[in-house]
């Protein structure tokens, strides 16, 4: 189940990076043994600008230069600090050789659910002033961030940060989420990624799973319903239901088109409704869900407008 939690920090954090620039998940390291990021990013300046929602934060701070990201479901030790610079190293080593020039040590930035007390001790980290509490850094060369998720204020600027925390801090930002305004960026990103987590954990293991963990999922499916009705409500579920009610099975296709059009951050049009249903009935819904869970805002209108996707 931590595979899934892991998972699903990554991908989001994939997403709120791809908004801003360009952002890959699992990016290998050329090395001797298997070593790969987590999320790495390189940020577009004009992408940034055109992105005001997005306030000044931590979020926006980690978005402003390229950097490598690091997901820790548990507190950070010593050890896997070693590991993150030795990474951080090597990739860089690889892009001078790609670049045939020298750049700039990337930015690491090291999430870490819980505290880790022997890191931020034994390296000199400090809390940052220039950041929310739970932000440490060490001498400013080092360019290495320690954010230690359970310490981050609950607020806005930090709730998807707080999705990766530890299954209370979690619930804890599923809440605030949910209260944000119904055409918030931050739903838009998160939302597609915890209902999929929420429907695609089987009933036997979701018994098994800690009350915390399980309540958050089960709280997660509710959110779901309730944005649904309120969709249903404000007109979206009927802009999607005229390119449902072509004859195509209805179970699977409702979820995608409403995934899609909370995707798209608008209701779908009646081509890319129709576009839809025909991509479904082609490529099946692996491939269908594949492609509105992974592609940005933009890579998706385009493939659904694109006569030859595959």
């Amino acid at each position: 189940m931590h595979f899934r939690f892991d998972q699903l920090g990554k991908n989001i954090l994939r997403d709120f990076f791809g908004l801003v620039g360009a952002a890959e998940t699992e990016v290998e390291v050329p090395a001797g043994d298997a070593q790969r990021i987590d999320v790495w990013h390189v940020p577009d300046p004009a992408l940034l600008v055109a992105h005001p929602e997005i306030e000044p934060g931590l979020l926006r701070a980690m978005a402003v230069e390229p950097g490598m990201v690091e997901v820790f479901s548990q507190a950070l030790d010593v050890t896997e600090l070693h590991e993150c610079l030795r990474k951080r190293y090597q990739w860089h080593h690889t892009l001078e050789l790609r670049a045939e020039r020298r750049l700039p040590l990337p930015a690491a930035w090291l999430l870490s659910a819980g505290r880790p007390e022997s890191v931020l001790r034994g390296f000199g980290f400090a809390p940052d002033a220039a950041g929310p509490a739970g932000l440490y850094a060490p001498a400013p060369e080092w360019r290495v961030q320690v954010v230690v998720i359970a310490e981050l204020p609950r607020e806005r600027g930090t709730v998807l940060l707080r999705l990766l925390g530890s299954a209370r801090v979690r619930r804890m930002a599923l809440r605030d989420l949910a209260e944000l305004p119904g055409d918030a960026w931050e739903r838009r990103v998160a939302l597609p990624w915890l209902v999929r987590l929420s429907f695609e954990v089987p009933a036997e293991l979701l018994a098994g799973l800690p009350a915390e963990e399980r309540d958050f999922i089960m709280e997660t499916r509710e959110w779901y319903e309730q944005t649904l009705k309120q969709a249903e409500e404000r007109g979206v579920e009927r802009g999607i239901e005229r390119g449902i009610e072509r004859g195509i099975e209805r179970g699977q296709l409702r979820m995608t088109a409403r995934l899609c059009a909370m995707r798209l951050g608008r209701p779908l049009a009646e081509a890319e409704q129709a576009a839809l249903a025909s991509l479904l009935d082609g490529l099946g819904e692996e491939r269908v869900g594949e492609a509105v869970l992974s592609f940005s805002a933009e890579a998706l209108a385009a493939w659904l407008a694109d006569p030859n996707a595959r």
